[in-house]
């Protein structure tokens, strides 16, 4: 990835709501070259999506979950299948395979209460017995920001200037 590229990259980040003229102006460039790039940067998938982060509690949600599964086998039709399920699952805003824990998935749900939460373990459990062999949670009171030591924010990328991979 180019410097400029990375640059406006990291800009968006701080904020994607700015115009080209001024992320042009921050970065040091013409508006034409950061209209070419960022178009590029979508092209070539270093821009997946441009959304907003809001509070979570001030929109209604009082949990988030970290649920860490266990599946018995790593068939491809089952992975296709699960595919399908997730994306039918609107409180889950991330799963993926992975490792660690003894665990093999894991997915990430925001929910407005507890009855939510349950709903969606139960479902969870209902659907994919007797593949699903252990499932355990983390789960988050977000009424409580007292005890938030670091909210989550992708600014916080902006110091990590680790070397980027294309």
């Amino acid at each position: 990835m180019k410097e400029n590229e990375l640059k406006i990259l990291f800009e968006l980040v701080k904020g994607a709501r700015r115009s080209d003229r001024e992320l042009a102006k921050a970065v040091g460039v013409s508006q034409p070259t950061v209209s070419r790039t960022i178009k590029k940067l979508e092209k070539t998938g270093f821009v997946k999506e441009y959304t907003t982060l809001p509070d979570l509690k001030r929109i209604g949600y009082e949990l988030l979950a970290f649920t860490f599964m266990s599946f018995a086998e790593d068939k491809p039709d089952l992975f296709d299948k699960a595919r399908e399920w997730i994306m039918k699952q609107p409180s889950v805003i991330f799963a993926n395979n992975g490792e660690g824990l003894g665990m093999n998935s894991v997915m990430v749900s925001l929910h407005k209460g507890y009855a939510s939460y349950s709903r969606l373990l139960t479902q969870l459990r209902r659907d994919w017995q007797p593949n699903l062999t252990s499932e355990q949670s983390f789960v988050i009171s977000l009424d409580r920001p007292d005890l938030m030591i670091k909210h989550f924010s992708l600014r916080y990328l902006l110091a990590d200037k680790a070397p980027t991979r294309s």
